[in-house]
Formats: C-alpha cells, structure tokens, sequence
C-alpha cells in the first residue's frame, strides 16, 4: 500500500475546525489594570444556548470590555495569557437571530462528556490548555458528539463503526469554519458543563450545518487537488476531492490503528502508509459517506489516505487522515470536473 501514501503527494490539512480543537488569537493584555465586571449581557437574562439557534458575531472581549475581560482572564484562566488566547474569539452569545435571517454563528449541537471524564476537570482552565492530555481526550469525545447525528457521523458508524472522528473538509478560505467550545465561563462554573458546536460564516448568511454535505454549498469551498499535492479550484479538472478529514486518536489508542508502523521510510525519506487491514476499515467509511453525499458516477470511488509525516501528528497532537473521491483504477488518477456532493 505505499502508493497509496505517495500517489497523490498530499500534505492532509487538518480538519478545518473539527476539527474537533479550540481557536487560538494571538495577543493577550493580562498585564492590563484588573477591575470589577461592568454590567454586560452576561449578568442579563441569560439566552438557552440550545441546539438549533443562531447568533451575531460578537465576541466575549468586545461584550465584556477589555478590563473585564482581563478578570475574567485571572478568574477563570489563572490569569495565563496562553490560556487566555483560548477565550478571545469565543463568542458571547449577545443577540439571537432567527435562522432563517443571515447570521454569523449557527449552534447546530449541544453535547456533554461521559461523566467519568467530566470528572476530570477540575477548573475551567482545563479546557484551555490544549498541550494536556486531558484536552485531548476532551475534544475527541466532544468532535465525535457534535458530528454523531450528522451524515458524517452516520457514515463512521455505519461503515464499520472504527473510532475515527469523521468531518467535513472545506477551503479554508471559504469562510465557513466549524468549531466547538465549552460553555461560556460563568455557565460552566454554575454547573452547566456543556460544549457548544458552532458553524461559523465569516460573512453573514443563511448556510446551515445540516447544508454541509449537500450541493447547497458553494463550490469554491469544495477542497480539491492534483498530485502531487496541487490544490485547484472543483469547478475544473482536478483528480481528487476531499470529501471529510479524519481524527485518528482513539482508533489509535485503542489499537486498532498502528501508529507507529505506519511512519515507514522510502528512496526519498519517511512517509506514512498504512496496513492494508487499516486502509479496508478506514475506506469502508469514506465509501459509506460518499454514498451519503453523491450519486457516484463515472467510477468515482472513496479512499482514505493519511497525512504526512509532519502530521502523524499534528502539532496539536492529532493525527490526521483525509476521504478522497477520485478515480483509482491507475496512477496517476485521471482528472475529474466538479464536485461529488450532488445531493440537495
């Protein structure tokens, strides 16, 4: 199977949001002068964050005030700056908007944790820092329960059910991203410990995330490529399409994935290739959601094919694998037009 690693010389980009890890904004003025919390949305009526809603794009530093936002920095991320970043681009839920209006921010899930591992959180600042094995653990389950009702979701567990966190893949210049975060500070201390899952619209719209994987989204926000490791526009000819990413931890924690195996070295250096026991399970799911989301014409087919070396793992630990949509009967894949997802 090494030509399955090489033939499309791909880089995998992790999953956009999914990706399933908290956004990071640099820059963080935790030195700044403390003061009590000015009267804001938060000490109002509070606003069910329930699944199906949707909101403006206001963010807590900007609903808080930068002094207020600092206290809450030293209340509820031990006053770190790396913690902080964390929580600048949260949103703070300021104004519903009735979904079928163009809004910023779509919280299409609501998900808790197993109880057993809730109870390893200790303090809010546990969910901040991303370098922690608990973090860790926290946005896999959280990723896997956003996504379980979703075509993705629906795809992983019926193509076998292997512990994969399964999302879309979409261009990051699109503009639309996926995230989730725990519930706002103030809630989760009070015992609402909660995640949100939010699909976000850097231009306002009425996108939703049930949309995703259908042929109401745009084209251009389609991710694909040439090898080796060329990416071009889905509107022309390419030879394959990112249809989902993949978090492989839990596969690999429970051993149903080697992965240490799979860093091999070739002529040119280490790459990443699976064991074909691996690449049946992990095909068998990208198979299943291509199903899902297209007619499959013109014997387009389903692989998986896993990140680089540089990303088994990725920086933020996690170890990444993409869905492609191609044809494989030879090498190099023969072009393509268009997108796969042709399902409204």
């Amino acid at each position: 199977m090494t030509m399955r690693a090489s033939g499309l010389g791909v880089a995998v980009l992790p999953p956009v949001l999914l990706c399933l890890v908290l956004a990071l904004v640099t820059g963080c003025s935790s030195e700044a002068a403390k003061s009590p919390r000015p009267e804001t949305s938060s000490d109002a009526p509070e606003k069910a964050l329930t699944a199906g809603t949707c909101w403006d794009d206001a963010q807590l530093p900007e609903a808080l005030g930068a002094q207020a936002f600092d206290a809450w920095v030293e209340e509820h991320a031990r006053g770190e700056a790396t913690l902080a970043d964390s929580m600048r681009d949260d949103a703070a839920f300021a104004q519903g908007i009735d979904c079928s209006e163009a809004h910023s921010l779509e919280l299409y899930n609501v998900v808790e944790l197993e109880p057993a591992l809730t109870a390893q959180i200790k303090e809010y600042a546990d969910l901040l820092d991303q370098g922690s094995a608990l973090y860790r653990k926290v946005r896999d389950q959280v990723n896997d329960r956003c996504l379980a009702g979703s075509a993705y979701g629906r795809a992983q567990r019926k193509g076998g059910g292997l512990p994969v966190q399964l999302g879309p893949s979409l261009d990051v210049d699109a503009g639309l991203n996926l995230a989730w975060d725990p519930f706002p500070a103030d809630r989760w201390t009070k015992g609402e410990r909660k995640f949100v899952c939010t699909l976000e619209q850097e231009q306002p719209g009425t996108l939703m995330f049930a949309d995703l994987p259908t042929s109401k989204v745009p084209i251009a926000a389609r991710v694909c490529l040439n090898t080796p490791g060329t990416y071009v526009p889905c509107a022309g000819k390419h030879q394959a399409e990112d249809i989902a990413e993949m978090i492989l931890n839990t596969a690999i924690e429970k051993g149903q994935i080697n992965d240490r195996k799979a860093v091999r070295k070739g002529p040119k250096g280490e790459y990443v290739a699976l064991s074909e026991a691996e690449y049946v399970k992990l095909d068998k799911i990208c198979a299943t959601l291509l199903g899902r989301v297209s007619t499959v014409r013109g014997g387009v087919q389903a692989r998986a094919y896993p990140g680089s070396v540089s990303q088994w793992p990725t920086d933020n630990g996690a170890y990444v694998a993409s869905c492609f949509a191609l044809k494989p009967d030879r090498e190099p894949p023969p072009p393509i037009t268009g997108t796969v997802f042709d399902k409204g």
